[in-house]
C-alpha cells in the first residue's frame, strides 16, 4: 500500500526562455518519498480559472508544500514592510485552494520552509516578514555555504517530529528570512531555535506538520533526517487505508 503524495510545484521562467513558464520542483522532495515507500506525483499549482484542485487532491493520499518566495502579507492582515522579499501571489492563491481542500478531505500535509508559512497563514496565523529587521539578536537564518548540512540547532517539543527523530535537539540547515509569528488556531509550536524563531509547528491532531528547515536537502546523506520522510509517508499510508 504505497501512498500517492503530491509535491507542490510552481511556475518559473528558465534562463534563455522568457516566453514559456515551466512547473518545477526540487528533486530532493520526490527522491526522499520514493526511498521511503511513497509514490511521488508532481502537483502543479495551476493559475488557470476553474482549476480542478479538489479532484486533484482527492486522488492523493498526502501533500508536500515546498519552498519558495514570500506569501503576500495582506493575506494575514499586514501591510508590506521594507524587508519583505519577492511575493508569489498567484502561487499563494493556488496553494490556499490546495490547503483548503486538503484540510476538508483530511489529507496529511507536510509544509517545508515557505510551505510551513503558507500552511500557517491558511489556518489563520501570521508571519514575521523579515527576521533580520524584526527579530533582535536573531541568528543568520540564510546560511552561507552548502545547504545540505546543518547550520544551527533546534529544540524539539513533544510531537510527531520529535517522536520520528527520537531526539529533543537537532542540527538543521537554514534558508529563509521569514518565519511563523502567531501560530494558527489548532496548531502548536514543536520546534524553536535558540534565538526564539519558530522552526516547527504541528496541528493538534498531528496530521499536518510544518518545518522551517529543508530536510529534503539533508536526507540524501542524513539517515536520521530521512526519518521525517518515513514518518510522513507512513502518515499518508494510514490515511489511505482509513479511506478504503
Amino acid at each position: 500500500m504505497r501512498p500517492i503524495i503530491g509535491v507542490a510545484s510552481t511556475k518559473m521562467f528558465f534562463p534563455g526562455n522568457s516566453l514559456d513558464q515551466f512547473f518545477y520542483v526540487g528533486s530532493g522532495y520526490v527522491d526522499g518519498l520514493a526511498r521511503t515507500g511513497g509514490i511521488p506525483y508532481i502537483l502543479p499549482l495551476l493559475t488557470v480559472k476553474g482549476a480542478p484542485f479538489r479532484e486533484m487532491i482527492e486522488s492523493l493520499d498526502g501533500i508536500i508544500l515546498t519552498g519558495g518566495d514570500d506569501p503576500a502579507p495582506h493575506l494575514y492582515g499586514e501591510e508590506p514592510l521594507q524587508g519583505l522579499g519577492e511575493v508569489e501571489f498567484e502561487r499563494d492563491l493556488a496553494e490556499l485552494e490546495v490547503i483548503k481542500h486538503a484540510l476538508e478531505l483530511k489529507k496529511p500535509i507536510l509544509g517545508i520552509c515557505r510551505g510551513m508559512q503558507i500552511l500557517n497563514v491558511a489556518a489563520g496565523g501570521t508571519l514575521i516578514q523579515d527576521i533580520p529587521s524584526q527579530v533582535p539578536g536573531a541568528f543568520q537564518h540564510a546560511q552561507k555555504g552548502s545547504r545540505q548540512y546543518g547550520a544551527h540547532k533546534v529544540k524539539l517539543q513533544p510531537g510527531v517530529v520529535a517522536e520520528a527523530l527520537g531526539k529533543t535537539e537537532i542540527l538543521v540547515n537554514t534558508s529563509h528570512h521569514q518565519a511563523v509569528k502567531d501560530v494558527a488556531p489548532g496548531y502548536q509550536v514543536t520546534g524553536v531555535a535558540a534565538d526564539g524563531v519558530i522552526e516547527a509547528i504541528e496541528s493538534l491532531d498531528g496530521r499536518n506538520i510544518g518545518l522551517q528547515w529543508h530536510p529534503e536537502r539533508m536526507w540524501a546523506h542524513d539517515d536520521n533526517m530521512l526519518k521525517i520522510a518515513e514518518m510522513f509517508v507512513e502518515k499518508c499510508r494510514q490515511a489511505k487505508l482509513s479511506s478504503l
